[in-house]
């Protein structure tokens, strides 16, 4: 008898019998999303007493630790012009006196942020420190003041923002705390307040990808707002983006990967409830793991006006990475992606990293409203504002500047045009229209398309009207909309797929795919839906209706990839149906569901889904070993989750490999595999010494 010999999938898909077991795998746990946000709870201060003379030294300590290596601003050249700047408005931050008040509250319900509301710029630094739910206090902390944060006072586009406290510290992110003392000057407690950020959610990080629904996708991963659970919120727009400002968030550096999400909503809630602005500050925000987290919302390839540079938002982006870099150090994993989103943000907007601009201030604490401020393209806080922002980071701007020069040359080089595809509408007379718009910064006027259904391809131009778009880019002309019809279309689902072709530097852009179903012009023909899932490897599981309004019930098809799977009669309430497939190979596969047309009219593709189906490792079992006169055997059943025809198995002995085929009969494994049939089985032998 001939040994059979397995094909390549085969091969790949040995479970290999070494030691007389089967390699088994086990299947990836899912990530989830988060569905909650953050509240911000804004309370008086607790009961304050004096403090004692013999506490000043320990908390001159904790602040001395924390200013070890802190760069203290100082004011650039100024141009020559008719205004000065404006003082500083911020404290010093250096030193505490005796003049000081504290007060403590305990066992309060569980926050994760913390930081004081204030009427005017405090007189002296504020300390805090927490509670944690452990039951341990945490040791003295400087609660960071930015006087140059905010929205611009007098907004160069879009609308004025903040209607909440005047002046507040950064809010310090503390996990889980149950309690909280506080440390302030006499002077300052008056009108000081204290926001709690409380937030219950607890779900893990889904995986960074690249922006795929985005107009303009990004050559690195990006988490999106609806990653970290952001609020909707309403934002501006201004012209174009010719500044970018790096920032910390001068907070806790003591987080994990998944905590970012937490951090990120408590920063937004302290910004939007506590500070009155209409979102988080910052453009972009980059956690220590060197993770790119969309921040304000708008757009990521909008020039999206921030509140993160008073005096410098309109017309910027702005950066922060997560956590205090007064005396500690940046990874270089936070710098590369720091360098990554800028270069593409200045790319987007065809903006030279390397160059310099005339900036005009609309008013800061270094610069008065104005003032021309001639920068470089990338800055550091500080270099626009009296404030020691961003730390240590400043040390590396020259750095980040040349890595963003590098990006933003490989983006330019890549990018094509930015457009999206907003749908396909089908007509009664087998025509499809194609709805969109596209814009290659390349380029002014109008672009091509290429609109592709079942491999034929229709070229088009993106010449309609399109006020919406030419508001975004004004340099490129009105003209970017397209209204495509496409004639001789049967009946039936159909899918339209559109690319923009490019122009000068770059490459054409994927816009994706649309669909909907033409219709049958007797109007007697099936129609339904379909809905399709795969809540494991190698499964979909389908479900919809399906409608005759010749017959009732009627059998819905079910195709995968064009090859029918399986037959199931549409017979329960509202002409519904349901149904499991199994053996379906790893990757992403066309579903759809076809009617079979009983009197008037024909059969009919009715809805289709793409969907993704995970892979597995072959499974199975050992019944039974034996030796005997030199012969090793053993019987048992294994198959493959991602096919219902039989596997190969080897016995491997001594490193020779024993092929067999595992399609016996075994009338036990039906009743735990139903569907994959009874021929799994195994019984496989092998001589061994001499």
């Amino acid at each position: 008898m001939l040994t059979p010999i397995p094909s390549g999938r085969v091969v790949r898909r040995l479970a290999a019998l070494f030691g007389l077991a089967l390699l088994l795998n086990f299947l990836p746990v899912p990530n989830f999303g988060f569905a909650e946000v953050s509240v911000l709870n804004r309370i008086g201060l607790p009961e304050m007493s004096p403090v004692g003379a013999a506490e000043l030294p320990q908390l001159q300590a904790a602040l001395d630790v924390e200013t070890t290596t802190s760069t203290v601003p100082t004011p650039s050249t100024v141009p020559t012009t008719s205004t000065v700047p404006v003082p500083p408005s911020a404290p010093s931050g250096e030193t505490v006196t005796e003049d000081r008040v504290t007060g403590s509250a305990d066992k309060v319900s569980q926050f994760s942020a913390i930081g004081v509301l204030l009427e005017k710029p405090p007189t002296e630094p504020i300390l805090v420190r927490v509670h944690a739910a452990d039951g341990s206090w945490g040791s003295w902390r400087e609660l960071g003041v930015e006087s140059d944060e905010g929205p611009d006072s007098t907004p160069g586009a879009g609308v004025a923002e903040g209607n909440g406290a005047a002046y507040g510290t950064e809010p310090l992110w503390v996990q889980d705390a149950i309690g909280y003392e506080l440390n302030l000057s006499s002077e300052d407690a008056p009108t000081a307040e204290i926001a709690l950020v409380r937030d219950d959610t607890k779900r893990t990080v889904t995986v960074a990808t690249a922006v795929a629904g985005a107009a303009v996708p990004t050559p690195f991963g990006i988490h999106m707002r609806t990653e970290w659970g952001a609020r909707s919120t309403s934002t501006s727009v201004g012209s174009t983006v010719k500044l970018a400002v790096v920032h910390h968030s001068a907070s806790s550096n003591d987080y994990s990967p998944a905590e970012v999400p937490g951090v990120l909503r408590s920063i937004q809630a302290y910004h939007m409830d506590g500070r009155g602005w209409s979102d988080i500050a910052y453009n972009f925000v980059v956690d220590k793991y060197g993770g790119i987290w969309e921040g304000r919302g708008g757009g990521i390839d909008k020039p999206v006006i921030g509140a993160h540079a008073m005096g410098f938002n309109t017309n910027s982006v702005g950066v922060m990475v997560i956590g205090d870099y007064t005396a500690a150090k940046p990874t270089a994993a936070a710098l590369e992606s720091v360098s990554q989103v800028i270069g593409w943000k200045l790319a987007l907007h065809r903006v030279d990293p390397g160059g310099r601009v005339d900036f005009t201030s609309l008013g800061s604490t270094k610069y008065a409203a104005g003032v021309v401020v001639n920068l470089p393209r990338v800055v550091g806080h500080q270099q626009i504002g009296l404030t020691g922002c961003p730390g240590s980071i400043q040390n590396a701007i020259g750095n980040i500047a040349n890595r963003t020069q590098d990006w933003a040359a490989f983006v330019a080089a890549t990018m094509g045009p930015i457009g999206s595809f907003g749908g396909v509408v089908a007509g009664v007379d087998g025509t499809m229209t194609a709805i969109g718009w596209v814009v290659d910064l390349d380029v002014t006027g109008p672009s091509q398309i290429i609109a592709t259904s079942r491999g034929r391809n229709t070229a088009g131009v993106a010449n309609v009207p399109r006020t919406d778009v030419a508001d975004l880019y004004p340099d490129q002309g009105p003209d970017h909309g397209f209204w495509l019809q496409l004639s001789g279309y049967e009946p039936g689902w159909w899918e339209v797929c559109i690319t923009a072709v490019n122009r000068g530097d770059g490459r054409d852009t994927f816009l994706g795919c649309r669909s909907a179903v033409v219709p049958e012009q007797s109007g007697r023909s099936p129609y339904g839906d379909l809905t399709a899932s795969s809540p494991q490897a190698g499964v979909i599981d389908v479900s919809g209706s399906a409608t005759d309004p010749d017959a009732w019930p009627i059998e819905a098809q079910i195709t995968v990839d064009g090859q029918w799977r399986r037959s199931i009669v549409a017979s329960y309430a509202g002409n519904s149906f349901s149904g499991r497939l199994l053996g379906i190979p790893a990757g992403v596969h066309l579903v759809c569901s076809n009617g079979i047309n009983s009197g008037v009219g024909s059969n009919q593709r009715m809805d289709c889904e793409w969907l993704l189906v995970g892979g597995a490792n072959p499974i199975g079992g050992i019944d039974a070993i034996n030796s005997s006169r030199g012969i090793i055997s053993a019987t048992g059943w294994a198959y493959d989750p991602e096919s219902l025809d039989p596997i190969v198995v080897a016995m491997v002995i001594d490193g020779q490999w024993f092929n067999s085929w595992s399609n016996g009969y075994r009338s036990d494994w039906r009743a735990n595999h139903a569907g994959y049939g009874d021929s799994h089985g195994f019984a496989i032998g092998a001589k061994v010494g001499k």
